[in-house]
């Protein structure tokens, strides 16, 4: 197979937006098979800006509401505002904007380290990355063979089985996935954390289709972030195997809810995740109406 599978270092850079003046930044986009701006890629780089503007503080959670989508033709500008800076905590808010328009909105909060209390949700039993295939490879071999364009990934995905979201089976909408960069990655928090955000938008809203088997590429469906929530709980690196579990609790009125727990390989979680998004389907309209 001669396909490009994977895009790290691009991926990589093009989280890094420019500043182009006090707490004002400019980022780039990449195309994902769609005109729109893939939303991970807006999280990562608003992540990003964000945490450019804060010191010896890490991000504990962020909030984000996808108001239109994005041209991925044009550049996006990034405005932070800096809403408080406490002993222990920071407060940030980023607004992105494209031909003036406001198409993003975030809430980061970040904070100091400490110690203090600590319990989790146990890790599920999951098959050893090591010994699963690179879903890429089985995705990229699909796509080549239905005659369709396959987009690089910045990140080894692994799972039993291998979803295909273009033939899909009905089945529960739970998802067990492991991920890792597929290169040694520099010691940079800030990059890992961009980098996991990007990644968050993979397939996490797709769950919610699951028990319906509705195709990504069906005519009658809409399918689009409106929300995006992340609580960081402890360190983690990107080039180290995640395992995420996702769920769809709830689909209804035109929207689907997923989350996930994210752990690493010794079973620590490591993030929570909330996702909801416009997942609808329309009769396509007749010729001539």
């Amino acid at each position: 197979m001669t396909q490009q599978l994977f895009n790290t270092r691009a991926v990589l850079d093009l989280l890094r937006p420019d500043r182009t003046g006090v707490d004002r930044f400019l980022g780039q986009s990449h195309f994902m098979g769609s005109r729109n701006v893939f939303g991970g890629q807006v999280l990562g780089q608003a992540l990003y800006a964000a945490a450019s503007t804060v010191t010896d503080r890490q991000p504990h959670s962020l909030h984000a509401m996808f108001i239109l989508p994005g041209n991925y033709n044009l550049p996006i500008e990034y405005e932070v505002e800096r809403v408080r800076d406490g002993g222990s905590f920071s407060t940030r808010r980023v607004v992105a904007f494209q031909e003036g328009r406001r198409i993003f909105v975030m809430s980061a909060s970040f904070q100091r380290e400490e110690n203090g209390l600590s319990h989790q949700k146990p890790a599920p039993v999951a098959p050893d990355p090591d010994a699963l295939a690179p879903n890429v490879e089985t995705l990229a071999a699909r796509a080549q063979a239905a005659g369709r364009l396959y987009h690089p990934v910045p990140v080894d995905f692994r799972s039993d089985p291998v979803d295909d979201p273009y033939a899909p089976q009905a089945r529960d909408a739970q998802r067990l996935l492991w991920a890792r960069a597929p290169v040694a990655l520099p010691d940079d928090v800030l990059a890992h954390q961009a980098l996991f955000a990007y990644v968050s938008d993979y397939g996490l809203l797709w769950t919610a289709l699951l028990p319906h088997a509705v195709a990504i590429d069906d005519p009658r469906l809409q399918m689009a972030s409106l929300d995006h929530a992340i609580w960081f709980h402890r360190p983690f690196r990107m080039d180290e195997w995640l395992l995420f579990a996702m769920e769809s609790p709830n689909a209804s009125g035109g929207r689907g809810l997923s989350c996930a727990h994210v752990y690493n390989r010794s079973g620590e979680l490591v993030a929570t995740l909330a996702q909801e998004g416009l997942v609808r389907l329309r009769e396509p309209q007749k010729k001539g109406m």
